[in-house]
């Protein structure tokens, strides 16, 4: 497998924009002919998760591969949690009780939040979790796709 050093960005089309984005770069690692691992936590698009590999191939030369499709799931899963204005000051005891739980996070601009779990990790408490700040206007989340 690639290092770090081998990344390159793999384009993905938004079908429908996200938040006002048309599409997303990842960084992927080179794993075989037009195969990528990805390398970090997708942020718009909702079809992907952390370490899954998928085909991408660049329409032109010198171009971004283009994702095509999903080649192997990783088993990761993602959720992405936008602290609300009401939960600004609980921010970290938010994160922190998401690690707790088993996710890890990234963070895109501090209100938003990408929680990882690796495979075997219940995603259900957390959800539970997420579910009760929902209801008191702490935060919101939704989760990607894994087929």
């Amino acid at each position: 497998m690639g290092d770090e050093h081998d990344l390159v960005k793999v384009h993905f089309e938004l079908p429908e924009p996200d938040m006002g984005i048309g599409g997303e770069s990842l960084w992927a690692a080179p794993v075989g002919t037009n195969l990528y691992e990805l390398r970090n936590s997708p942020w718009h698009v909702r079809s992907v998760n952390w370490l899954d590999v998928v085909e991408a191939i660049p329409q032109n030369e010198n171009e971004r591969p283009e994702f095509v499709r999903v080649y192997k799931r990783s088993g990761h899963r993602t959720i992405h949690v936008y602290i609300l204005d009401a939960g600004k000051c609980r921010k970290q005891e938010i994160l922190d009780n998401c690690n707790r739980l088993g996710s890890t996070h990234e963070n895109m601009d501090f209100a938003m939040y990408a929680l990882d779990f690796a495979p075997g990790i219940k995603v259900a408490p957390t959800i539970e979790y997420l579910e009760s700040l929902k209801a008191h206007d702490v935060a919101d989340w939704r989760i990607n796709e894994c087929d």
